[in-house]
């Protein structure tokens, strides 16, 4: 993403943002992990991208769309945990980068077991 100012131009990888949400999403606490399909990660390993697994970045005239793909633990509400992962990512990705987040899609790809600390 590049923002154009008077002082010169400002560039933002998409491999930043997608660290960004990376970091967003682990440290969400019903969310056990993200999902990457098959297809996606040996596309990433012949392009040599090191994009976060299942998170993509689309360009979209001047703003950005974000795909992240989730897995949730069972017992989760998962539809406030996607809500509070979209609300989250463009909350803090708009404020530390000043790019403008179109859309946050999240796709729940699956269920996982409770972690431990949940049963304290």
């Amino acid at each position: 993403m590049i923002i154009q100012q008077t002082l010169g131009q400002i560039q933002i990888s998409d491999e930043v943002i997608s660290k960004m949400v990376g970091k967003i999403t682990a440290a969400t606490r019903e969310i056990s992990s993200m999902s990457a399909g098959l297809v996606e990660s040996v596309s990433k390993i012949w392009s040599g991208r090191s994009l976060q697994n299942g998170i993509a970045i689309r360009r979209v005239d001047n703003s950005v769309e974000i795909n992240v793909k989730i897995i949730v633990y069972y017992g989760s509400k998962v539809h406030e945990v996607c809500r509070e992962l979209q609300q989250k990512v463009i909350d803090q990705v708009e404020h530390l980068t000043g790019v403008s987040i179109q859309a946050v899609n999240v796709f729940v790809d699956g269920m996982t077991s409770e972690p431990n600390y949940a049963k304290a």
